[in-house]
């Protein structure tokens, strides 16, 4: 183990150097901001465009096999299946790297998962081997990145936090609206195996630039501006023993008993996770033991697990009512362009209202569009609708999740905690399309197994809600509290 440790100790520092950050600490925090909006860009959003090649691969793999196979389940749903379920078990292993090896070195191997993955895909001919490539390793690369930009953005804000968030998580909904056409554009002019090889070259290359972006806030910094706090509380404890020492002896000396409390306190605060050599104050294993963070694990392994169904399938989903594939497409770009505005409108909300109160009112949201609009919906206008809301609730469930860590645990050991709620989202990421696909094949015609996906992912979001709920009424039973 001493050895791990000493080898890990002599790996290289990548991103912004400590003496810049503290010497700059404005644009040191801007160049973060700005690099995870990027990563979010690259890798988040390749995968929310994957639709594209789900398509192309139902015409290659299932089209091509005859009328054998009608009516049975494609193969190719493992792609996807396996992307989504890599994705998430390496966001627990990233979150453990980010505490061992820095943000920007675990950035960079992700980066380099992302392009061997998409590159030797391009040279795969059968499903299990794209299952490998384009699942496997790609989506484990995409995860690795995703737990350091989706968190390292928090610890350099103390205020704004949820608009911070949801503007660097809305960079994977521009990903997720641009890379989409700019793939389908690639595959028509250079085939499909050439779009995932150039693909490949320029994800590995955004990215690497990604990496050395990624800087943590010193600590020599975030104890400055504790001081600060320290300071200011203690000149108001002093004002306000000056402005009633001559009338109010006692209550003069309770404030002095308050500040000195609270000076304590903040002390406490200041020793960070690195000089104690733990991840947090809590620690992980305090974490696992805290019933709230079971409350948010199943909310958001849920949760997530419909919104890939939903975002995946939409256009094969579109087709079953009689929609052409030109709506079709049109109908999840618009999904994917609605996820911005959430992501940034909620986040900026929930600076407001409390993090865990909007993670709640969107889950709500959420359950409700699926069972009352989506399972209804017939024609091009009403499903325009769904997913224009769909994606602007769903949306801002992302940046929400590491904004509720935050509020329950703390920021210090950030990108662990997060990571940590990737293990239940390996089974339900990976389950989820797989059980919608039989449900749409296998459980009528003519829109009528449509109509079952739709129930199916809103009994998902109900279930994700409650857990919610639990979570809520667990930290506060004050209805009008701000959490």
């Amino acid at each position: 183990m001493n050895t791990i440790k000493k080898t890990l100790g002599r790996l290289p520092k990548v991103g912004i150097t400590k003496s810049f950050c503290l010497t700059h600490p404005h644009v040191a925090a801007g160049l973060v901001v700005l690099a995870s909006f990027v990563g979010m860009f690259l890798a988040p959003g390749m995968s929310n465009s994957y639709g594209v090649y789900e398509q192309e691969y139902e015409n290659l793999y299932s089209g091509s096999s005859g009328s054998d196979n009608k009516g049975s389940i494609s193969p190719v749903i493992s792609i996807g299946a396996a992307h989504l379920a890599s994705t998430n078990l390496f966001m627990t292993i990233a979150g453990v790297l980010c505490e061992r090896i820095g943000m920007g070195l675990t950035t960079l191997i992700g980066a380099l998962m992302v392009g061997m993955g998409l590159f030797t895909a391009g040279f795969c001919t059968k499903v299990w081997q794209l299952a490998l490539t384009q699942g496997v390793l790609a989506g484990g690369g995409v995860g690795t990145v995703y737990i350091v930009v989706s968190t390292i953005p928090a610890s350099w804000f103390s205020k704004k936090q949820g608009f911070i968030i949801g503007l660097v998580h809305a960079g994977s909904g521009v990903g997720g609206l641009v890379l989409a056409p700019l793939t389908q554009f690639i595959i028509n002019t250079r085939g499909l195996s050439g779009s995932l090889k150039v693909l490949g070259l320029v994800l590995v290359a955004g990215l690497f630039v990604t990496g050395l972006g990624m800087a943590s806030k010193p600590d020599e910094q975030s104890d400055q501006e504790d001081e600060d706090t320290i300071n200011a509380m203690l000149s108001t404890s002093d004002s306000c023993s000056e402005h009633k020492a001559g009338s109010e002896h006692k209550t003069s000396s309770e404030h002095k008993d308050i500040g000195e409390h609270k000076t304590e306190s903040l002390a406490m605060h200041r020793l960070s996770a690195h000089s104690l050599d733990v991840q947090d104050m809590q620690g992980t294993s305090g974490v696992l033991r805290s019933q709230e963070f079971w409350y948010l694990n199943v909310a958001v392994m849920l949760a997530e697990a419909g919104f890939y169904v939903v975002l995946f399938f939409l256009p094969v989903f579109s087709s079953g009512i009689g929609l052409t594939n030109d709506q079709g497409a049109m109908i999840a770009g618009v999904a994917n362009g609605a996820t911005i505005i959430g992501r940034i409108g909620i986040g900026y909300v929930a600076d407001v209202a409390g993090n865990i109160n909007m993670f709640l009112v969107s889950h709500i949201a959420v359950t409700l569009l699926c069972v009352l609009l989506w399972f209804p919906a017939k024609s091009y206008t009403v499903m325009m609708i769904f997913a224009f809301t769909f994606g602007l609730f769903s949306g801002g469930l992302a940046p929400l999740v590491p904004l509720c860590s935050v509020t329950l645990f703390g920021k210090n050991g950030l990108a662990n905690n997060v990571g940590l709620l990737g293990i239940g989202m390996v089974l339900t990421t990976g389950a989820a399309p797989v059980v919608a696909r039989v449900f749409y094949q296998k459980l009528g015609q003519s829109g009528g197994g449509y109509g079952t996906v739709a129930l199916f992912c809103g009994g998902i979001y109900f279930l994700a809600t409650v857990s919610v709920l639990a979570l809520r009424v667990c930290v506060s039973r004050q209805l009008w509290k701000k959490i």
